[in-house]
This record gives C-alpha cells, sequence and structure tokens, in this order.
C-alpha cells in the first residue's frame, strides 16, 4: 500500500547574505500511511521543524532552499505544486499545529474572524463538510462557520468561547493562543495533521483533553506528524517513530520495537534519560554535551563527541542509513550487528 506521505531524500539549508551556506536538514526519508501516527524526537536544533515547514513548503525563500529530494503526498510532489495548488492544500488536506501560535496568528484580525476565515476557504473539497449534520454539508454560511469555530474553541478547553471570538492573539494567554492554534488545525479535519510541540504551552490537564482530540481525528482515519521531545507522548501516541539528531534521521521503527530494543547510540541515550524509567534515589541520567550548530559538524559520525561507544571509524567516516527490515539506523554498529 502506497503511504499518504513519502518524503524522500529531502536536503534543506538557509543562506546569509554574505553567501555562506547552512545544512538544516541532510537527506531525510520518512513515509506515514493513512491512520498511522509517525513520532519525529530529537533534541532542539536537530531540524526536525524545518522538516515540517517543508512539507507545506513555509520556509521563507530566501534565506531557507530545498535543494533536493522529493515529496509525495497521494501521489503528488508536492515540491513541485503551483502556488496556488499548493494552497488548496494546506489547512485543508494538510494541516498544522505550530510551534509558537503568536507567529502564525495574525496580530490584527479577532479569533473569530480568523477561525471563520480558515473554515470557508474550503468549505466543499474538506472533510469538514463530511463531518457536520447533513443540513450544514457545501458551502457554509458565516454564521454556521461561527458557530462551528465557537464550538472548537469549547472543545479544546478555552472558557468563555463566545466571548473569546472578539479577541485578538495579544489579549489571551500563551496556552489560550496554542489552544486557538490547535482548533483551528483541528477543525477542518485534514487528511494529515502536523503537530509540532503542539501541547508544551498547555497544563497537564488540557494536554491530555487535547490528545483525547486528537485520538478521535484518527477514528477519522486522520495520519499524523507528531514532533515533541517528549518520549512518554511517543509512546502513548504514536504507531512509529523517527530519531533525528543533528539534520539526520539516525534511528526509525515502530515504537513498540525500538523502545524495547534501541540499536543507535542517541535513541539509547533519549529512552536512558525518560524520568520513569529511573528509580527512587537514583541520579537521572544526561546525555553529554550539546548539539551541534549547523555547518560546524564533527567530521565522520555527527554524534561521534557524544558518544559512549565511538571508536576510530566513527570519527573518520561518516555512516549511512541501514536498512534491516522495518528498522533503519544511522550507525556502523548496525552494520556489525543487523
Amino acid at each position: 500500500m502506497k503511504p499518504l506521505l513519502e518524503i524522500q531524500n529531502v536536503s534543506v539549508s538557509f543562506r546569509s547574505s554574505d553567501g555562506d551556506v547552512t545544512p538544516a536538514v541532510s537527506n531525510v526519508s520518512l513515509s506515514i500511511q493513512k491512520g498511522d501516527v509517525l513520532g519525529l524526537v530529537g533534541e532542539s536544533g536537530c531540524g526536525k521543524s524545518v522538516t515540517a515547514m517543508s512539507i507545506l513548503r513555509l520556509l521563507p525563500t530566501p534565506p531557507g532552499q530545498i535543494d533536493g529530494g522529493s515529496i509525495f503526498y497521494e501521489g503528488e510532489d508536492l515540491l513541485q505544486l503551483p502556488i496556488e495548488k499548493m494552497q488548496r492544500i494546506r489547512g485543508n488536506a494538510i494541516s498544522m499545529i505550530f510551534q509558537e501560535p503568536m507567529t502564525a496568528l495574525s496580530p490584527l484580525q479577532r479569533i473569530g474572524a480568523q477561525l471563520v476565515e480558515a473554515l470557508r476557504m474550503h468549505p466543499t473539497t474538506s472533510r469538514t463538510v463530511n463531518n457536520l449534520p447533513p443540513n450544514k454539508r457545501g458551502n457554509l454560511s458565516r454564521r454556521e462557520a461561527w458557530k462551528t469555530a465557537e464550538g472548537w474553541l469549547t472543545k479544546v478547553g478555552i472558557p468563555d468561547a463566545s466571548e473569546r471570538m472578539y479577541a485578538y492573539p495579544h489579549q489571551l494567554s500563551g496556552g489560550m493562543r496554542q489552544r486557538v492554534m490547535i482548533a483551528m488545525a483541528l477543525m477542518l479535519y485534514p487528511a494529515l495533521l502536523i503537530a509540532d510541540e503542539p501541547t508544551t504551552a498547555l497544563d497537564v490537564t488540557i494536554q491530555a483533553q487535547i490528545f483525547d482530540l486528537i485520538r478521535g481525528m484518527r477514528k477519522k482515519d486522520t495520519s499524523m506528524l507528531l514532533i515533541t521531545h517528549d518520549m512518554g507522548v511517543i509512546w502513548e501516541m504514536c504507531s512509529h517513530i523517527a530519531v533525528m539528531y543533528a539534520s539526520e534521521i539516525v534511528e526509525t521503527g515502530t515504537v513498540d520495537k525500538v523502545f524495547k530494543d534501541p540499536i543507535h547510540p542517541y535513541t539509547k541515550a533519549l529512552i536512558a534519560v525518560i524520568p520513569g524509567k529511573v528509580l527512587p534515589g537514583e541520579h537521572l541520567p544526561a546525555i553529554p554535551g550539546q548539539v551541534p550548530s549547523p555547518g560546524d559538524y564533527p567530521k565522520g559520525c555527527h554524534f561521534q563527541d557524544r558518544c559512549h561507544y565511538a571508536f576510530d571509524r566513527c570519527r573518520q567516516d561518516h555512516p549511512p542509513l541501514y536498512c534491516h527490515g522495518d528498522r533503519s539506523i544511522r550507525c556502523f554498529l548496525a552494520e556489525e550487528n543487523p
């Protein structure tokens, strides 16, 4: 079965006014089947958000530039589509919850106006239509769109939703703005939802509510790319996992297999630092060092200066992505022990 989304060898870089080129994503390949949830995990600065933005071609150009690769959605290469067709896909077939809602919401429009505009832009092609009562299918009137948007603000836990519809983004707290962004993404019932740290600004009870909503979307065959730092969320929400480090994918597989038997040292380290795995009185392990800056990656394996298993070959040669069945690992250990 063909995947809903297939990213093939995508590379992205940023160019400064002086002509310097900084790589941000290097030959990334990922695929998502219909109804699946792929978790993309890694520390800040690894290239996760840039990968997500590339799917919808939302990178500012310049300075961002997609240097190569393909991104197929239902058989069409999104990187080759005219911008008019991409605009019909954005927010409709593929929707995104952005990491920072203050930069994604217009400061000049009221919350209600932005939600209504999103609903009315795709009234006949969105799966929103199929999730409305029969008497409301077709082109939504402004009144119908307003009521639908207000209902979604209530679903994502915003109190006094009818009043908040008249507020401007700066009049809401960070958590409320994040919930508005989540409502805007979910209310269109996209076939693919890209969620970039969707619950960072939310308290634990609201996080649980949002993830319940997202689970409900899965029942409607919505696929998802979930970007997060929280390995616990990956375990709860995802069917597959991709681990990213320093612009590259270093390990992929099903969540069950990767958590049970992580192979790449970086994946092992991420799982080892999950707080719930440490017994009372024990020190929480930490990954030494930090992610290298783009353009300043060490020779050989990008992780070799933080890796307990590194040997001479790791410091000289860059490891390829070894594939073993449904697992892929960018590490020479995978070559020796398939």
